[in-house]
């Protein structure tokens, strides 16, 4: 687990942030009332923290009810991270080529601060009806996030298996502590992970892990997603899982040059 050092940060700043990290999951829009629940700051704070967000352009008021959604400030950020981050540069040759081969759903996460990220992905026809992740917090729903959990050393995975079922960005399943190490240990065992419609109904996925090979922690993961009226889990996994071990490794070694 990251442990942050809290003497040389805005705690101020930090709230802030954390209030625009919320809207990295599903949920497009929150009251003052929720997001004081979700981050146990008080209202006046709350209020006060969305009205500066709201001034820069980062947060806008809906026009019907009292909920907040993302502003238009936004966009360029994004616009600017899909166009100019080193990461995605690395990736995207690598998954470009798998994708236009097998016509694959593809997706690249990268954990910071117990969540992970996607920073790249290449859809394929069959899953452009599925709602994807962008963020997540509870990693145990993703195939990427579980194939990177189950290569976590003890100090990493401790911040996931001591975090609450309601945190994080994406927080969904709570799962028994032995039932998820006993998956993990399976997950090692053959090198990747699946998913049986845990994220949604419909979609199959496999995963793998991406390492930093010059610090061998785990960093991340990569998998190929499915609906079911395309493949059945046993069907992907036997004509997939091989070529995605394959990439897991290439994007390894091109993120650790």
């Amino acid at each position: 687990m990251i442990k942050k050092n809290t003497g040389n940060i805005s705690e101020t700043l930090d709230k802030g942030l954390k209030i625009l990290s919320l809207y990295c999951g599903d949920k497009s829009s929150y009251s003052l009332g929720e997001i004081s629940k979700i981050l146990g700051i008080n209202k006046t704070s709350v209020f006060r923290f969305v009205n500066t967000l709201c001034e820069h352009g980062y947060l806008q008021r809906e026009a019907k009810g009292r909920a907040y959604s993302l502003g238009i400030r936004t966009i360029p950020l994004a616009h600017s991270f899909l166009q100019k981050a080193e990461i995605i540069r690395i990736v995207k040759p690598y998954v470009d080529e798998i994708h236009k081969q097998h016509d694959l759903h593809i997706d690249v996460g990268l954990i910071q601060n117990n969540n992970i990220y996607l920073v790249y992905r290449r859809e394929s026809k069959d899953t452009l009806a599925f709602l994807h992740f962008t963020a997540a917090g509870d990693l145990y729903n993703l195939a990427t996030g579980k194939a990177a959990m189950a290569y976590m050393d003890e100090e990493q995975l401790a911040g996931f298996l001591t975090r609450r079922p309601d945190e994080g960005p994406q927080a969904r399943t709570a799962i028994d502590r032995q039932t998820l190490l006993g998956e993990l240990q399976a997950i090692r065992a053959r090198g990747y992970s699946l998913n049986r419609e845990v994220f949604l109904p419909g979609l199959i996925s496999i995963g793998a892990p991406v390492f930093n090979r010059h610090s061998g922690r785990v960093v991340g993961g990569v998998s190929f997603d499915s609906s079911t009226a395309r493949f059945t889990m046993d069907a992907f996994e036997q004509q997939y899982a091989t070529l995605l071990v394959e990439l897991a490794k290439q994007l390894s070694a091109a993120i650790s040059v």
